[in-house]
């Protein structure tokens, strides 16, 4: 719902997330025929708008598009690099830097998000004519992210995050906006109780002790990264066990992270016992706090029986609820989703329209106050559970309104502000820093 209000907010006030500028790879070789606008020493391409025109289409799925449609888009970005390169600009004088290895990192994460984006690597590849190692590796690429990770530092610099808005400030957003916010779907207020499938003791013990007939080779001499792509149950295994990048503490689970932060570089750790199983590190680089880290994982596994316990235990609590218990105290007393367990198990309002086709069944299922039976869920990677999910309320397709979105429109109205502090500064700068344009028209 959040989302839904800040698009249409975004569209409508002509405001653009400039850290997400600039998201499509040029390609090689790709003549920069034109320079059509300049601010300060950062000229804009022609060819970086015909980069990103391609990638709206692409993400469309059709090369077909209005003469009108296409001109409103390329003055839409051009817009947006202007915006961008007036705060790159600001960064050049005020000497905002980025490390080489914060660049690296970023461009895993945008090659990740490709991946999510268009559903595996092949299919990424096959988008951009180009391998994984060949986008990595674009010198174009590089420094457009470079230069996004400065304007995003920039930006934070000249317009701190606004951390909170008052009733005043959500009503005047309401005030401007809600005859161009569109209507919310169908929503359902949710509250469940998650019961995680824990692996038998013997299956626990096999994996322990698979975990120290690695180490043990380890410690005689085997390759880390051989044996890591052989055995490791982590999706880094194919990389050799390496997690890539560098994280700083507070990224991983607390015995992972204990054990990972007393190894030297080269050194492997024992077997750490985690709730994902049983890891072995190897601390691959320092820099600083910050660690770079490999790692062997063997997880215990789970059978029919462990799953028809956890079961069980559900059936258990939901006929407790059934005969008159507070489902939120059972909630906190028994869920294991350290997420909704404090709040008695509420997961707030859920768009009915965001459901896959079986969670949309159960809850269509479910009159107010009834309690679904036992649902079989993939908790995260590398746990599985069962669920119960309580129908607290449904709540019909409406018109947005304050009182009864209140906190969603606060939401909304907290970005706004930010976007209006945003928009300020830009206009201000706009008359401090050179800027010439041309006409877009000219070139098409």
């Amino acid at each position: 719902m959040v989302k839904t209000i800040v698009l249409s907010l975004l569209l409508t006030a002509g405001i653009s997330r400039l850290s997400q500028a600039q998201l499509a790879p040029p390609k090689d070789g790709q003549a920069l025929d034109a320079i059509v606008a300049v601010v300060g020493n950062h000229p804009i391409f022609k060819s970086s708008i015909d980069a990103q025109v391609e990638m709206i289409l692409m993400q469309r799925g059709s090369a077909n598009m209005s003469p009108d449609s296409l001109k409103a888009i390329r003055n839409q970005i051009l817009q947006t690099e202007i915006d961008q390169k007036l705060l790159l600009a600001q960064a050049d004088a005020d000497s905002v830097t980025v490390s080489e290895q914060e660049v690296d990192d970023q461009l895993d994460q945008i090659i990740k998000n490709y991946v999510a984006r268009f559903g595996s690597e092949a299919a990424v590849e096959q988008a951009f004519g180009k391998t994984i190692a060949e986008l990595k590796a674009s010198p174009d690429l590089r420094e457009r992210t470079r230069e996004n990770l400065i304007v995003e530092r920039e930006r934070y610099k000249v317009v701190p995050p606004v951390t909170s808005v008052s009733r005043q400030d959500v009503e005047e957003f309401y005030r401007l906006y809600k005859d161009s916010l569109p209507p919310i779907g169908e929503e359902a207020e949710l509250a469940t109780i998650v019961k995680l499938v824990k692996p038998h003791a013997d299956q626990k013990e096999h994996a322990r002790k698979t975990a120290e007939a690695i180490l043990d080779s380890l410690q005689h001499g085997a390759d880390f990264a051989l044996m890591a792509k052989r055995y490791s149950q982590d999706e880094t295994a194919s990389a050799g066990g390496d997690l890539g990048g560098f994280y700083p503490r507070g990224t991983f689970l607390p015995a992972f992270e204990e054990a990972a932060f007393k190894l030297k570089p080269g050194e492997i750790s024992g077997v750490v016992e985690t709730s994902q199983g049983f890891h072995i590190i190897k601390l691959l680089e320092r820099r600083g706090e910050d660690i770079h880290v490999a790692q062997i994982l063997i997880k215990p596994t789970v059978n029919a029986m462990d799953e028809a316990v956890v079961r069980d235990s559900l059936l258990m609590l939901r006929d407790s609820a059934l005969h008159g218990e507070d489902f939120a105290k059972l909630a906190e007393e028994h869920s294991d989703d350290p997420e909704t367990r404090p709040f008695g198990g509420s997961l707030g309002k859920i768009p009915l329209d965001n459901l896959g086709p079986e969670q949309r069944g159960v809850i269509d299922s479910l009159n107010t106050g009834e309690i679904s039976q036992p649902i079989h869920i993939a908790y995260s990677e590398n746990r599985t559970g069962f669920q119960i999910v309580k129908l607290v309320h449904k709540i019909p397709a409406h018109k947005v309104s304050l009182d009864q979105d209140y906190h969603e429109l606060e939401a909304a109205a907290l970005q706004w502000k930010q976007s209006q502090d945003l928009q300020r500064w830009l206009a201000t700068a706009r008359r401090s820093i050179y800027v010439d344009v041309h006409d877009l028209s000219s070139y098409y």
